[in-house]
Parts: C-alpha cells; structure tokens; sequence
C-alpha cells in the first residue's frame, strides 16, 4: 500500500489521476488489459511517480477493493450474523445499488471470486471470534458460505438483468428468500 505525505496537493492530483485512470481502464479493459505503461501514459505521469505510491497494480486493485470494503464495515458494523441477517442482506443490495460500476463490474466478475470472498470475510467477519453461540466453526462457514454465495449471485443477476427490477423489490425477495427460502414465495 502507498503512503502520502499529507495536505501535498502535487500528490493528492496524481493519486487522483492514477485512481481516476485506473478505473477507467477497468471497466474499458478489464484489469487483465492494464499496464503500468499504459496507465502512467494515460494518467500523464512518469512510471517512477507510479512506483513511488505503489509497488505494483495489485496493490493499487487492493486499494480501491479495500475503499468499497471499508465503506461496507461502516455501514453494517453494527450488524450481527446471523441474527441480523435479513438487514445485511438488505444492505447488501441497498450498498450496492449506491455504488459506481466498478464495484459492479468487480463483484460480478468471477474472476475475482477470492479476492471478494476475502474482502466479504474481512468486512463482515466469517471468523472463529465471530461465530455464533449454538454453532460450531464448521457450521458457520456452511451457513455463512450459503448466505453470502446466495446474495452474491442475486446480486450479479440483478446486474446481469440491467438492475431492471427496482432495488426495493429486489430487497424484499433476498430477504425472503435468504430468511425464509422458497416458502416465502408460495
């Protein structure tokens, strides 16, 4: 990860023209067609200001993975699964629906399945401290497996259907279908 020296306005504009350029040609190429070369022609820097912030393109796609993660934890640190769980499905979708196509483009992607499996772990804690009273390990990773997977692809078909159906209704359907399964559609 990068350190700034704080308030350099010089700095501030090239993290913004590295981070601007960057998502850009995310959703114009997908991060598989992105160059460092490329980037820094198109951010108008020099390949040395890049590698002074970040020491590869990982670590900037972390970065900003790690700003929608961050944004999520504040959003829902005051959620627990699983009793809160049909509120972290709704703010799942609601979190979502707010965010740039980026974020879209990232979590529909299945190419970055773990990298979002661990920001999703890490924002809202499939770990052992974690785990609930009446389970054990193994059976809150299946539960927690099956919750996360479920919203996860509800989500990507929402996307994937041009986030045609309004995110309200969509809401309701997750949350009953995550809380109550295919009865609550009977």
């Amino acid at each position: 990860m990068r350190t700034t020296p704080a308030h350099d306005l010089r700095v501030t504009k090239t993290l913004e023209a590295i981070d601007t350029t960057f998502r850009a040609m995310m959703l114009e190429k997908g991060y598989a067609g992105i160059t460092v070369k490329e980037l820094c022609e198109r951010a108008r820097i020099n390949k040395k200001t890049f590698y002074r912030y970040y020491e590869t393109l990982d670590d900037l796609m972390a970065e900003v993975m790690a700003t929608y993660a961050a944004a999520w934890r504040k959003r829902t640190d005051h959620l627990r699964m699983p009793e809160d769980i049909a509120e972290v499905t709704r703010e799942f979708f609601l979190f979502g629906a707010e965010q740039d196509a980026l974020y879209d483009a990232i979590t529909c992607d299945p190419a970055w399945d773990a990298v979002q499996l661990s920001l999703q772990d890490d924002a809202s804690g499939e770990h052992v401290e974690n785990v609930p009273e009446d389970y054990t390990p193994e059976r809150w990773h299946q539960v927690y497996a099956w919750q996360s997977g479920a919203v996860l692809n509800m989500y990507r078909a929402w996307v994937a259907d041009g986030k045609v159906v309004p995110v309200e209704e969509l809401v309701e359907l997750a949350v009953g279908l995550i809380c109550h399964g295919i009865d609550s559609l009977a």
